[in-house]
């Protein structure tokens, strides 16, 4: 029998999950359902896979079942996570089909709770609320080839547990393994066995998704009856948050001399840009120059479509650092006008598209006090209600605050 720890070990190990609904908030009693996949959607008209409930040893083969029914292609998409965990085994095997999906993962629900009326994702339109992710549910949150974590949400492990097992059900998938007793308990020398065992299956499997090893110490912080949940600082330690990508403020010179701010955004697909510089041909004034890249993960997108859009308006979206008195972000938007649109948005010989823009006084006062700013179309883009988006920069307010004074 010793020689198939390696192979049943998920059906002797497990991660309990009731014991933890005193440490969550009341919306999180999930516990006891087993998983179940459904399509959603977010951020206006994007699809996504939301997962809730407990992770049981069906539970890999049903989500397989819902990507084989689903017409959609899954890569770049997101499926968000709610469950208090489970089955152990289930949560590695659920965590490879996702990455073999290339989805990305965040812990979030797409229902939001009267009672929780302050715990709402911070994002601008986003349909996603806070949810948890525990247990089996932190490893199969791996897989996702983006990781996030929604404001709000709780991500949170344990040591790995070892439950008796029904003799029926362990027959039921490996009929070669002999079940001495009805309810099979290992001794102690076998127990620590499998435990080792099943310690170098998770660190393999956390290896294998990219994610530092020494997570692992977190799961032994924290008993089988408690949890460890990790604040932020860690989750990007370990790169359980983690999205490959670029975003920089820097400054640079052209050619000519000139003195810019250059900001680039891109991930694994795209990269967009945007330049900030001074035109003194008059009177010194800051122009945007941006360059949004079509490249997608399931191709690029017709940017022609973009310009066709962007030329019935374009309109500037901030979020400002603080949130509103109702707890939702504080989020403020205005219509460009057609004098601040120097260049008009255009298909550069890349297939990209570009536009300029006349950084008048009221977007600097604006950009002083805020945390994000959008460059969007007035108009929606297809039935999502939004306008497309040309870029979302997270604002170094220190660079731009350079770049402003020396165009005085």
């Amino acid at each position: 029998m010793r020689g198939r720890i390696g192979e049943i070990f998920a059906c002797i190990l497990g991660l309990a999950a009731a014991w933890v609904l005193a440490a969550l908030p009341a919306h999180a009693d999930n516990s006891g359902r087993p998983m179940t996949f459904e399509w959603g959607v977010v951020y206006g008209d994007q699809p996504a896979i939301f997962a809730d409930g407990d992770f049981t040893p069906e539970t890999p083969a049903a989500f397989r079942s819902f990507l084989q029914r689903s017409d959609q292609p899954t890569r770049d998409l997101s499926i968000y996570f709610n469950s208090l965990g489970g089955d152990l085994s289930a949560g590695m095997e659920v965590g490879r089909l996702v990455r073999r999906a290339e989805l990305n993962t965040g812990v979030a629900r797409n229902t939001r709770d009267p009672a929780q009326s302050n715990l709402i994702d911070l994002d601008f339109n986003s349909r996603v609320y806070p949810g948890h992710c525990v247990s089996a549910c932190s490893l199969a949150f791996l897989g996702g080839v983006k990781r996030e974590v929604k404001p709000g949400s709780i991500y949170a492990v344990h040591q790995v547990s070892m439950n008796c097992v029904d003799k029926r059900k362990a027959l039921a998938s490996y009929p070669w393994v002999a079940m001495p007793n009805v309810n099979y308990c290992p001794d102690l020398d076998e127990a620590l066995t499998m435990l080792q065992v099943a310690n170098g299956v998770v660190v393999e499997y956390v290896r294998s998704m990219g994610v530092d090893p020494i997570f692992i110490a977190e799961m032994s912080r924290a008993g089988p009856e408690a949890i460890n949940t990790l604040p932020d600082d860690k989750l990007r330690e370990y790169k359980i948050i983690y999205e490959f990508r670029t975003e920089s403020w820097e400054f640079q010179t052209d050619s000519q001399g000139q003195f810019f701010l250059q900001y680039l955004h891109g991930d694994q697909w795209r990269r967009d840009k945007v330049e900030i510089y001074c035109n003194r041909t008059n009177t010194p004034r800051l122009y945007l120059w941006l360059v949004h890249d079509v490249s997608r993960a399931n191709g690029p997108i017709d940017g022609q479509r973009i310009v066709d859009l962007a030329d019935k308006g374009l309109s500037a979206i901030w979020q400002m650092d603080a949130q509103s008195p109702d707890g939702f972000a504080d989020v403020r938007n205005i219509a460009l006008q057609p004098y601040e649109i120097i260049e008009p948005p255009k298909v550069t010989e890349r297939g990209h598209v570009s536009v300029t823009i006349d950084l008048t006084p009221r977007f600097l006062d604006v950009l002083s006090g805020a945390a994000r700013f959008q460059i969007l179309t007035t108009e929606p883009d297809g039935g999502s209600g939004q306008g497309f988006n040309l870029i979302t920069m997270n604002l170094d307010r220190e660079k731009l605050s350079g770049i402003i004074r020396s165009c005085r």
